[in-house]
């Protein structure tokens, strides 16, 4: 087991621990972008990767050359810090990120039965945070939402099984990992051993999530579902069930785009509005499960140093 004697940031304060995360988080993410559009030309043939930064993508060459700057900038900013961070706080790599504890197959099966009902309470929440009036300089994050939206309709527009396997790597694997290993396992699991109230924890870390994705329509129900991920973790004490969760939760998208593309069905289930009585019985069941969730919780450590955990759990 790979171990530090002294780990340099173990007994800063939870506040400034958050900062130096997201600081090294901005950092290793710029870096590694740079670092990806350098093989541009010789992998895809581009030779303009300014086009790519800037999500100007209209062949398939380009959307390949997209996918693999977005799936290498996520590995090297959420995944790398996760990794490098839990070294420096506690000497350890994977293990006070919740990888050496399982979820039992019941709360594996609540879990994708929540996550799936969530998408209805996710519209929803949508269509309120529609609502909210912008003026002004903030009017242009509806803008930058709208090109954002747009470059994801253009990867996702295709017939290419090839392309649909790279977009949900990129789309869907890459982030539940990189994302989990981030916001759950290391911010979340920071402030759980802080002794800071769960819930408070659940919510910054949910707010967080929720900034860092840039999208304002969808702010409040990326901060719902980054406190519910949370949840997921703090009754587990594993992040592999935040994992399965995320994952679930972005890949629906890109199956269902392909699908929709293909001509197996007929219409574009993501673009559909939802009766309102559908969307009733989803947030009541996704409410029902949250319930069983927690009631069949696990017992976790985060209230323990991490050394006496590992001691417990060997």
């Amino acid at each position: 087991m790979f171990e530090f004697m002294m780990p340099p940031f173990k007994n800063y304060p939870v506040f400034l621990k958050i900062i130096l995360m997201f600081s090294m988080l901005m950092f290793n993410m710029g870096i590694v972008s740079y670092l990806a559009m350098m093989p541009l030309s010789s992998l895809f043939g581009i030779e303009e990767p300014e086009k790519i930064a800037q999500g100007l993508v209209a062949t398939d060459a380009e959307a390949y050359a997209f996918l693999f700057v977005q799936g290498l900038s996520a590995l090297g900013g959420f995944a790398l810090t996760a990794l490098m961070f839990s070294v420096l706080q506690t000497g350890l790599v994977l293990e006070p990120l919740g990888f050496k504890r399982y979820p039992t197959f019941k709360m594996i099966a609540l879990t994708f039965v929540s996550i799936i009902a969530a998408q209805f309470f996710i519209e929803w929440l949508v269509s309120i945070n529609q609502q909210i009036p912008l003026s002004g300089s903030l009017a242009t994050l509806r803008e930058y939402q709208k090109k954002a939206a747009e470059l994801t309709e253009k990867l996702l527009d295709h017939t290419s099984f090839a392309r649909f396997i790279a977009s949900a790597i990129v789309i869907a694997v890459i982030p539940a990992l990189a994302e989990e290993l981030f916001f759950r396992g290391l911010l979340l699991g920071t402030m759980l051993r802080s002794r800071m109230n769960p819930y408070v924890a659940m919510a910054i870390s949910g707010f967080m999530f929720s900034v860092i994705h840039f999208q304002f329509d969808n702010v409040i129900a990326i901060g719902v579902l980054g406190a519910f991920l949370g949840f997921l973790y703090y009754i587990s004490g594993s992040l592999l069930l935040p994992i399965i969760a995320h994952f679930i939760n972005n890949f629906m998208t890109v199956l269902f785009k392909y699908l929709h593309h293909t001509g197996v069905i007929s219409q574009d289930i993501v673009e559909m509005n939802t009766p309102w009585w559908l969307t009733v019985i989803g947030i009541s069941i996704f409410a029902a499960m949250t319930y069983l969730l927690y009631v069949i919780k696990q017992p976790t450590n985060f209230e323990e140093p991490i050394e006496d955990e590992l001691e417990t759990e060997e």
